[in-house]
């Protein structure tokens, strides 16, 4: 195989990546095999009794490679601490006879890129302030994991990959996949149209390492923004001219001033200029409270991002309400992590409190 023109063209697709209805996302059911349009294979979700699991049957092409394999171990036991609250974790990694399998703990959530494949098929729009509250939770969380001492990465950041709880946390899955892709050496191009990630134009070789988090980040952003998920054509060429397109008519109530720092914002995380890009996801953390500045304007957001999830999905019948507090930046630094959800306290009541049934039953 020559990894620098890996391919996968002629792989299967496993189910559909949305349901086309106008009520609520399409429930992935326990047992019921889906894929995601992220190029590594087709998952199942079970449950073992005492909590969650994820189980990936990654895709031939690459279970078959033995440095995919071993990078993927490797990346498995140096993120083996992180706080679970935050990062999905790897439970265990198994070799079977036909497969690699990749078993992760994942609670009950719905994935970024279900939300934006809703919004483009049912043409619902959401507030540009629920945007960008929910776009800073998502800097917040790869910030504590680039604040991680001895300099971590995620590597593999899309929309794919990024969850939303049943209690309301932004969480990072699939964490130990970009130190498998990496290994193959593709192009820039390759892993865009096969994988979805997005790459600094920098070097020939990509790198996955915190500016490539923060360049898959922008990207996962710009998407949200525009509410739609990124095609193949969009990036990288196209890029430039997206971020103007998307920033440059709003009705945002931070203003059209927010809205000039969100395009330099996104310029920088997405590097579209090298020489003006930031470094980390706390480089881009920092500049991001240009844009969603001040008190008012973030209980406005949060606001907001309860009233898209309320009525943009719809609330089934004969399920549990979900409480969901706001998200603060997390610490920049070390949390022990903690296989076990912490237990709610009862608190005084939030914008976010009642929210919302639907979303957070499927991924």
């Amino acid at each position: 195989m020559n990894h620098g023109e890996f391919t996968r063209e002629s792989a299967h697709r496993f189910g559909p990546s949305v349901a086309r209805r106008t009520d609520v996302v399409r429930r992935v059911s326990a047992g019921e095999p889906y894929s995601l349009d992220d190029g590594l294979g087709r998952r199942t979700i079970q449950n073992d009794g005492r909590t969650q699991i994820e189980v990936l049957d990654l895709e031939p092409a690459l279970a078959e490679e033995p440095i995919v394999e071993e990078a993927i171990r490797e990346r498995a036991s140096r993120h083996a601490d992180l706080d679970t609250r935050s990062f999905a974790p790897v439970r265990r990694i198994e070799r079977t006879a036909h497969s690699l399998q990749i078993v992760s703990e994942l609670p009950a959530g719905v994935r970024l890129s279900r939300l934006l494949e809703y919004l483009e098929a049912t043409g619902e729009v959401a507030a540009e302030s629920a945007i960008l509250e929910l776009s800073s939770l998502v800097i917040n969380v790869v910030a504590s994991l680039h604040a991680w001492p001895g300099g971590l990465a995620h590597g593999a950041i899309n929309p794919s990959h990024v969850l939303l709880t049943d209690d309301g946390r932004v969480m990072l899955t699939d964490g130990v996949f970009g130190a498998g892709l990496e290994v193959l050496e593709c192009n820039r191009e390759a892993l865009w149209k096969e994988f979805r990630l997005a790459m600094p134009a920098a070097a020939s070789v990509a790198r996955f390492d915190q500016q490539a988090d923060v360049t898959q980040m922008g990207a996962l952003i710009l998407a949200l923004i525009l509410q739609r998920p990124l095609r193949a054509t969009d990036y990288p060429r196209g890029i430039a001219d997206l971020v103007v397109n998307a920033t440059e008519s709003t009705s945002s109530p931070a203003g059209k001033g927010a809205m000039s720092a969100l395009r330099m914002w996104l310029q920088e995380a997405l590097q579209i200029h090298p020489r003006l890009a930031f470094r980390s996801a706390v480089e881009a953390q920092r500049a991001f409270a240009d844009v969603v500045s001040g008190q008012a304007y973030r209980r406005a957001g949060t606001t907001a991002l309860q009233m898209l999830l309320r009525t943009t999905l719809g609330e089934p019948p004969n399920q549990p309400t979900i409480v969901v507090r706001p998200q603060e930046p997390m610490p920049l630094g070390p949390q022990r992590a903690t296989r076990t959800p912490p237990i709610a306290r009862p608190e005084a009541a939030s914008p976010f409190d009642s929210i919302f049934r639907a979303i957070f039953q499927k991924h």
